[in-house]
């Protein structure tokens, strides 16, 4: 972008256009997260195992998300951002009312693995037009009103679909999870406009520049250290939140013995506003280095919230006390969301526009395979090994040693962050 572009205000349809692709990632949430409140009814009418719980909530979704995710990002980079998410918002909102009708465990997974390919191309196409839309200044706190959704999403999931699924049967949730988006998805075609790419560069990038090659972006990221460390560690710090969101419901049930319609009310309200809160004080803070201090140094922030975390999810999982175990749900739940804004917006701010496409879907790939997989199925898998009602809170524990290491690729990625981006790489016209 020119000079002028960064002290000009924010334009109104930017705002609008953030309104909206919030919306529909919070439809992403809500159709992601729907099978953790039902995991409980889904688990005693199949007969299923806490490891196959593990997969149809995480690993399952993971994978096709994992392979559906690179070439989607390809796609990002090279097509109409907004037509192509309208139509991903439209699948994957119809396969979640679909999965209301599973008659197995097959059937189920076959739907939830079905999801996670449409859903990979979200977060990326939404973040991708984010970044043409706001300047540098105010990226980290429009990303973090962007990533409001997951807490929002999550918070709808697991209230509403709590009651759902208590008064009309798990398979009423899904049916309600799964058509909110197909509206959404109307409006998103009718009225946002696809942003002009690099239009918020400092620099105005050549119109007629074509998108690096798949090589050409992994040697960049590959020589970016600190971009590189930053990503690691986002990617981890998701296997930290979704082992611990995935499994809130189950841990309140059989731990705290606190019926299903009022875990989906507290662990929803938990989410909403506090994950909120946590999200939106991570963009805020995020803007606030980017002025007094610099771009390099935002790293430090994810780096203390992924300290505070490691403790408080300590506490939580041990905890006897039903009262302890709320107030520490919801202190985790805002220290582990402060990273997003922040992590995600040098991320962005160190990629050139034609790269954020993939590079971040590679982000989501890993974030979900990795953390929106793994985290589940190892909560799952410890709680398996140990005998008694109690063993999840071990399964959560386990955790902690992964918000350490998080912690360690956040100073690394400040320690070596440069005041200068390194340069885009050439492509042949």
């Amino acid at each position: 972008m020119s000079q002028e572009a960064e002290t000009q205000p924010v334009k109104p349809a930017a705002w609008g256009a953030l309104a909206l692709l919030t919306l529909v990632y919070t439809c992403h949430a809500v159709d992601r997260s729907v099978m953790s409140i039902v995991a409980e009814p889904v688990k005693a009418e199949f007969a299923l195992s806490d490891s196959e719980i593990g997969l149809l909530t995480g690993l399952g979704y993971a994978i096709v998300y994992a392979i559906a995710g690179v070439p989607i990002g390809y796609l990002i980079d090279r097509t109409n951002r907004r037509n192509l998410l309208t139509v991903l918002v439209t699948v994957w909102s119809a396969l979640t009312a679909m999965a209301g009708f599973a008659q197995g465990f097959w059937h189920l997974l076959l739907a939830r693995m079905a999801v996670g390919g449409a859903e990979a191309g979200g977060a990326p196409a939404s973040l991708s037009m984010i970044g043409d839309l706001f300047p540098e200044r105010r990226r980290s706190s429009a990303v973090s009103i962007f990533w409001l959704s997951t807490a929002l999403g999550t918070a709808i999931s697991f209230g509403l679909g709590g009651f759902v699924a208590a008064n009309y049967g798990w398979r009423a949730a899904f049916f309600v999870a799964g058509t909110p988006g197909l509206v959404l998805a109307l409006l998103l075609f009718l009225f946002l406009r696809e942003p002009k790419r690099g239009s918020m560069e400092k620099q105005a990038p050549d119109a007629n520049e074509k998108a690096p090659s798949l090589l050409q972006t992994v040697r960049f990221m590959a020589g970016n250290a600190p971009v590189l460390h930053n990503f690691i560690g986002t990617a981890l710090n998701s296997c930290v939140l979704s082992g611990v969101v995935v499994w809130a419901a189950s841990y309140f049930i059989r731990a705290h013995d606190l019926p299903l319609e009022y875990t989906g009310i507290v662990v929803g309200l938990c989410i909403a506003v506090f994950g909120g809160l946590g999200s939106l004080l991570g963009g805020i803070l995020g803007d606030w280095l980017v002025k007094r201090v610099t771009m390099p140094r935002m790293p430090l922030l994810p780096f203390a919230t992924s300290i505070a975390t490691t403790v408080i999810l300590a506490g939580f999982a041990l905890t006897t006390n039903l009262y302890i175990a709320v107030a520490l749900f919801a202190a985790f739940e805002v220290s582990s969301r402060m990273h997003t804004a922040p992590a995600y917006s040098f991320h962005i701010g160190n990629l050139p526009p034609r790269m954020r496409g993939v590079t971040i879907s590679a982000l989501q790939v890993c974030s979900n395979l990795i953390g929106y997989g793994m985290g589940p199925f190892v909560v799952g898998a410890i709680s398996d090994s140990i005998p008694g009602d109690d063993s999840i809170r071990y399964g959560l524990l386990g955790l902690t040693l992964i918000s350490v290491w998080v912690s360690i690729h956040f100073y690394l990625a400040s320690r070596g962050a440069r005041a200068d981006v390194a340069p885009a790489p050439q492509t042949q016209p």
